[in-house]
């Protein structure tokens, strides 16, 4: 069986690549696959990411080009595989409108000639468009629905989030939901002494790190020892916007600003950290974020935004909440776990038992039904036998 995986990939780390990486090193490590090739989609800088095995790692497109769709679409027909897997987000291909709609008709274009499965991160449609800075002003509802309409062209979709599962399926498409679990197996990391305040994602101005540095400045007046750290890459519609920040605060004190992080150094950003904070003002999907700290064992302060909260529901998880875009909010939250070693023990542990039937085989059984699924669609006779156990 000849698996091609079309995704974001290290060594550029974003949520979506992360999450490209991880699924593909289980699908790699389970054996049940002749041949994986990843069409990947990064600035390649010589660097092959570790623990994938014999997989094959293709750097043939980047986001922001026009000729992405071309080239990939190119290499699928030269491999001819027996299965495509596209590892999508809403914004993948580049912060352009035009060369990122003109990605996101890959997948519709591929499945023409191969089984194919997608994975949608988001669902732009459900989302608020204004929160989000989405570009097209009046016309962004309907750009949202186009969207959803092309990246739905396939035999197979997958949601991280099974209120989007339930929603797409009510339309009539074939859904499949595949939480993004544990990148890892887990691990109840030990808490160290130092006082240190975690926001690790991609950055842009929803994810609500300046309401996250205000907070900061204001609880550091009460604890001076506390620190911030500030992990992730620049978002590709909001490719300034880091550098921006990070000039406009780098003289407060206290604040660690790290960038990009290496993949081999994420678990290191997890074990020194006491609380992580998703102090998001908008979402379209899923957080991984929070699936890593419960993975490691670290408590969580999130807004309480209602893909956040359908997600822990979901997956019988606990977070201390606070109301988005409310500064004395999110300093009670935090106040509240920073004095509460009991309180940050007592969530940390129902999470990191919580995740435990989230680890990277179930994903990867998961993933195996739903490719099956893909092939049968097809009337292949092909199939990927299932794991003994997940």
């Amino acid at each position: 069986m000849h698996l091609v995986i079309v995704s974001p990939f290290p060594p550029s780390i974003t949520g979506i690549g992360q999450y490209g990486y991880h699924v593909t090193r289980s699908l790699a490590n389970s054996g049940l696959f002749a041949r994986l090739t990843i069409l990947a989609g990064a600035e390649h800088n010589g660097e092959h990411p570790n623990h994938l095995g014999l997989t094959e790692i293709d750097y043939c497109w980047q986001p922001g080009s026009f000729q992405a769709r071309a080239v990939i679409l190119s290499r699928l027909k030269q491999l001819d595989p027996d299965l495509i897997w596209f590892n999508l987000g809403a914004s993948i291909f580049g912060k352009s409108p035009l060369s990122n709609l003109s990605g996101l008709f890959t997948p519709m274009s591929a499945a023409r000639l191969f089984p194919t499965v997608v994975t949608l991160h988001e669902l732009v449609e459900l989302a608020d468009l204004h929160a989000l800075n989405a570009p097209g002003g009046v016309f962004a509802p309907l750009g949202a629905r186009l969207l959803t309409r092309i990246t739905t062209q396939a035999d197979v979709i997958c949601l991280t989030m099974q209120h989007y599962a339930d929603w797409l399926s009510a339309r009539g498409v074939d859904c499949a939901y595949i939480p993004i679990g544990a990148y890892h197996e887990p691990e109840l990391l030990h808490e160290t002494e130092t006082c240190e305040l975690l926001f690790f994602t991609t950055l842009a101005p929803y994810k609500g790190l300046e309401l996250l540095i205000e907070a900061f400045t204001r609880l550091r007046a009460e604890v001076p020892h506390l620190r911030l750290t500030i992990a992730g890459t620049a978002h590709a519609r909001f490719p300034d916007y880091a550098h921006e920040l990070k000039a406009q605060f780098h003289k407060t004190h206290g604040i660690q600003w790290l960038g990009q992080v290496s993949e081999d150094n994420v678990k290191d950003l997890f074990r020194r950290a006491q609380i992580v904070v998703l102090p998001y003002a908008a979402s379209t999907g899923s957080s991984s974020v929070l699936y890593q700290a419960a993975t490691w064992g670290r408590a969580v302060v999130a807004s309480d935004l209602s893909e956040i909260r359908k997600m822990t529901l979901e997956n019988n998880l606990q977070v201390q909440f606070f109301e988005s875009n409310n500064v004395e909010s999110l300093c009670d939250s935090v106040r509240l776990l920073l004095n509460s070693p009991s309180l940050r023990q007592t969530q940390a542990r129902h999470n990191f038992n919580a995740i435990q039937h989230l680890r990277p085989k179930a994903t990867c059984q998961l993933y195996v039904r739903a490719f099956n699924r893909a092939l049968e669609k097809r009337q292949s006779t092909k199939r990927i036998p299932l794991l003994e156990s997940a």
